[in-house]
């Protein structure tokens, strides 16, 4: 029983790991590099993107593929700088170093970071509590021990850091929709299954947002078309910038806006004639 139990697992295991997927093992190199990528692995999908030559018929869209990985890889870099600093305050160096190190991994170049590795490294090295000399003179207060867990929460300290700044887009994502922001909604879910395709209720929540503008949008529409017919101008206006607020690339709303923003200037311009022609002289 216990043998099965293990072989079970075994399998189980197997059919998780990527490597071992039918689609990573009959795919393209470059079909492997998206599957790595959407999975987070973003230095092995670097390294398999960077590797297919200009000859391959996916070599514009490993380009692609590389310039998301470098975009999400400095916004990492970034995340984990930040939380080696907030450590570093509180005194955690041990965690400072390791944040450092992480934020290195997603970013090699990021000068200040590998700076503040060699010092925290000398740091630990001398046995100084702290870097700095206003803190080194006591050990991390419950405030300290606060900042440090503050930056915790921030962020997950596991290999698969894509999926924090998935989750980021979509907590975004989740406040857009609930306040009636659902271009920028949108934008959040999109930001986050780009980077998980599968990530939890994401594409449903996106799916929900775009269905809701596109109801306020056609409300919205409706209304304006109805005053512009009035010839109310001023509200017709309001209308569609209330489509363009949800829906910014929206060419009706953008065209109906211009022609009563005409309009309305040849009013003004009929009025003020008007005006100067009813002076008494």
């Amino acid at each position: 029983m216990l043998f099965r139990l293990s072989v079970l697992a075994l399998f189980v295991f197997m059919a998780g790991c990527v490597q071992m997927s039918s689609r990573y093992a009959q795919g393209t190199e470059y079909d492997r590099a998206v599957l790595l990528y959407e999975n987070g692995r973003l230095s092995e999908a670097r390294k398999k993107a960077s590797r297919i030559p200009r000859s391959d018929p996916n070599y514009k869209a490993s380009r692609k593929l590389l310039q998301d990985i470098n975009s999400i890889s400095m916004q990492l870099s970034r995340r984990h700088m930040e939380m080696a600093e907030d450590y570093e305050r509180a005194g955690i160096l041990s965690k400072a170093a390791a944040e450092y190190r992480d934020s290195l991994r997603h970013n090699p170049e990021n000068v200040l970071a590998r700076r503040k590795l060699e010092l925290v490294t000398e740091a630990m090295r001398s046995g100084d509590a702290l870097l700095r000399p206003e803190t080194a003179r006591k050990a991390p207060d419950n405030a300290e021990k606060k900042t440090a867990s503050a930056a915790v929460k921030r962020m997950i300290a596991k290999e698969d850091a894509p999926e924090d700044l998935a989750n980021l887009h979509y907590l975004k994502g989740k406040v857009y929709l609930d306040s009636g922001a659902y271009h920028r909604a949108i934008e959040e879910f999109t930001a986050a299954l780009r980077i998980f395709p599968s990530y939890m209720n994401a594409k449903d929540l996106l799916e929900r947002a775009v269905s809701e503008r596109d109801k306020a949008v056609e409300k919205h529409l409706r209304n304006g078309i109805a005053h512009f017919q009035s010839e109310d101008m001023e509200l017709a206006i309001k209308e569609w910038d209330m489509v363009l607020n949800l829906d910014p690339s929206n060419r009706v709303a953008a065209d109906y806006k211009y022609r009563a923003e005409v309009i309305l200037e040849r009013f003004e311009r009929i009025r003020g004639n008007q005006g100067i022609m009813e002076k008494p002289i």
